[in-house]
């Protein structure tokens, strides 16, 4: 379960209202929330965990099956007779939860009223801060299919190659610069993520695709052969569900470490692995499940490398790991989230290009137990300046935006991004699964979909010059099940849609 912290994005949610006397209702009914003698008690014990949430950020329904998950953390396993559901017992999960109830019964059904008396019934929706266009012609796209229902957990290009790996048939697929498969390798731990490394490739296999605190992750390093992909070494294993890590020399020794996001679920850690001759040393960063992309780099311009990071569970927030030049790191929280936001990625480039990096963020993670669409979901971009602050430039309202990489992809000197969606109003909006923002300057962007990236659900994606043209392709992953509100039509769409989408750069 997501945690509430401290930063709201500057976002200010609306209850729907028909008419000035039931805005004027509204507004008495929010005052009145604040003034409750219930308030100062129950504040305190949500603080406990996480910055108190105001009860209007979700509708009644929403928060009448999001509570009972909390009563565990406090102690409260059945209320009423009705028995809440923990991972109480699990692997991994000893201390988690407290042994004796931290409240009275009648405290937390205070809590319980609390929130449904001041809770909406419905949360505003979505408004489009401009509407997307369909058409994209810079991009020709093929697709790839499978036989099965595709799971793709992973999306890479590299070398004039593209690499994804299919859960349904735990292999590694290879294809080439027409999405033609070249070859194939059965890999049983699931792939999420890949780089260059020595003379081949370092992956994660996540052990575990599905939520799990039974820790089957393993650090992979494999090489190329005509065949496939041969694994030559597993370098680790036991891992907190490894879902992305970046490779770079963090202590100044010439040697390539590793930095790893350990996501976990319940528990997780965030580390770097020290390479010494043949063998890894494990240098814990935060131990704190959720870390789901880290970048390493120069960030403060003082010669040595940072590691920057989003934690998606829990504590949701942007940390920065500052390196003293040695290989210690001194922590920076650079923004917090409400766990409503459902973190789902980041990156740093200069967007207003002043040689300062940015943050380009996305929420839209809604496999929780909110599972809603929420109106501040979306793609954002926060401005960094010399001091090392940042501030909210840019949103775009996106359902369930899970990934946003920049990149000049259309070759006039300013940096586009490319959207993903996992979450999208497939009912209503299914173009929003995948958009693009055309740069047109000073963070004024113009929306665009392509005509055929509305038939997969993409989970992953990944960008690079497959064909070496000397412009930027991108490829797309359809994960096909996992939890979803949607008609029955749409996921059979999904099941039958393309394993992968090759969206071939033709600027030039």
């Amino acid at each position: 379960m997501k945690y509430y912290v401290q930063l709201f994005l500057g976002l200010s949610l609306f209850i729907l209202a028909c008419g000035g006397g039931e805005e004027k209702l509204e507004e008495v009914k929010q005052t009145s929330a604040q003034l409750d003698p219930r308030r100062a008690q129950i504040e305190s014990l949500c603080g406990n965990c996480h910055l108190f949430v105001e009860p209007e950020m979700l509708n009644k329904a929403t928060w009448a099956k999001l509570l009972p998950y909390m009563g565990p953390r406090l102690g409260i396993f059945s209320h009423k007779g009705k028995a809440y559901d923990s991972d109480r017992g699990k692997i991994n999960c000893e201390g988690l939860y407290p042994n004796d109830p931290l409240v009275s019964e009648e405290v937390w059904q205070d809590l319980l009223d609390y929130f449904d008396r001041y809770a909406p019934e419905k949360i505003a929706k979505q408004v489009k801060s401009m509407d997307y266009e369909k058409g994209l012609p810079i991009f020709d796209a093929s697709e790839a299919q499978l036989e099965s229902p595709p799971i793709i957990s992973l999306s890479y290009m590299n070398g004039g190659s593209s690499y994804s790996y299919d859960a349904a048939t735990q292999s590694m697929y290879v294809r080439d610069v027409n999405n033609k498969i070249k070859s194939q390798t059965r890999l049983s731990n699931p792939i999420s993520y890949m780089q260059p490394y020595k003379n081949g490739f370092l992956m994660t296999g996540i052990g575990s695709i599905m939520p799990s605190d039974d820790w089957k992750g393993e650090l992979i390093y494999a090489t190329k052969t005509d065949a496939g992909l041969k694994i030559e070494d597993v370098l680790m294993e036991k891992m907190e569900r490894p879902v992305q890590f970046k490779i770079g020399d963090l202590d100044g020794d010439k040697i390539d470490d590793v930095v790893i996001c350990a996501y976990g679920n319940n528990r997780g850690s965030h580390y770097w692995l020290k390479t010494k001759g043949d063998s890894l040393e494990k240098k814990m960063l935060l131990q704190q499940a959720g870390a789901i992309s880290t970048e390493i780099v120069d960030i403060d311009q003082d010669g040595d490398m940072d590691i920057v990071t989003l934690f998606a569970q829990a504590l949701e927030k942007i940390v920065l790991f500052e390196n003293d030049g040695k290989g210690n790191f001194r922590e920076k929280q650079l923004m917090a989230f409400s766990p409503l936001q459902g973190s789902s990625s980041f990156q740093l480039a200069d967007m207003n290009k002043d040689g300062i990096l940015d943050i380009i963020y996305t929420c839209g993670d809604n496999a929780d137990y909110s599972v809603i669409l929420k109106n501040f979901h979306g793609v954002y971009i926060f401005t960094g300046d010399e001091d090392g602050n940042y501030e909210q430039s840019f949103f775009y309202p996106m359902n369930g935006a899970f990934k946003a990489m920049a990149n000049d992809f259309d070759q006039d000197g300013d940096l586009d991004i490319a959207a993903i969606s996992f979450f999208a109003d497939y009912e209503k909006q299914p173009d929003e699964g995948f958009l693009f923002f055309e740069h047109l300057g000073n963070l004024n962007f113009k929306v665009k979909t392509h005509e055929q990236t509305h038939k997969g659900r993409w989970l992953t994606m990944d960008i690079g010059d497959i064909d070496n043209d000397g412009d930027t392709d991108i490829i797309l992953g359809n994960f096909s099940m996992g939890p979803s509100s949607v008609s029955k039509e749409i996921r059979e769409g999904w099941v039958t849609a393309p394993a992968s989408m090759l969206l071939k750069n033709n600027t030039k």
